[in-house]
């Protein structure tokens, strides 16, 4: 969660490095075209500066400010067709592509979470916590109070229904099981 500036600074930083789209020098990058036209980045940082408005700047004289950040957030969000609480991913979200994207605010999901379009997380008042490094395919519904590990793919269309606690695997299926193991790499 952001709680100061630094803090936004650095999610922005991890956003933008997620999306592919961090260099030292970005008006000299092939790239800049993510930073210029891409609504998903747009999205990406009114969603944090909102976060960070709204968790840091409690004085009432910033309410109007937060107000109408608030309203720019849900009109562009209704845009893209995206339904996404602040404060629910950590640094180093990369949505790959606008579409129908619902995620619950009860939700929680770690650093780096790659999400692709129609991908639904949670229920009414009901929500998974997802792990670090965390792949979310085209179309994946994970529903109940469930846990995901860390560095866990999840194939596209899976309906995820009951915990996978363990790092490193491949879930895929309806309902999801586990179909591969990621190996790690010996040092």
């Amino acid at each position: 969660m952001i709680t100061s500036r630094k803090d936004y600074l650095f999610y922005l930083k991890e956003d933008q490095r997620a999306l592919g789209a961090y260099t030292k020098y970005p008006i000299f990058a092939d790239n800049i075209m993510i930073l210029l036209t891409d609504p998903c980045w747009k999205f990406q940082k009114l969603m944090r500066k909102l976060e960070y408005w709204t968790n840091c700047k409690k004085h009432p004289v910033w309410k109007p400010y937060i107000w109408y950040l608030r309203k720019k957030y849900q009109r562009l969000s209704v845009n893209l067709g995206f339904s996404i609480p602040i404060n629910v991913f950590e640094e180093g979200l990369c949505i790959v592509h606008y579409g129908s994207i619902i995620v619950s605010r009860h939700a929680r999901i770690g650093k780096n979470c790659v999400i692709h379009s129609c991908v639904n997380i949670g229920g009414h008042g009901i929500a998974a916590t997802i792990g670090d490094n965390c792949y979310l395919g085209p179309g994946a519904k994970i529903f109940n109070p469930i846990t995901i590990g860390n560095n866990v793919k999840i194939g596209a269309n899976s309906v995820v229904n009951k915990s996978f606690n363990e790092d490193n695997i491949v879930v895929a299926g309806v309902p999801a099981k586990i179909v591969n193991r990621i190996p790690q790499p010996t040092v």
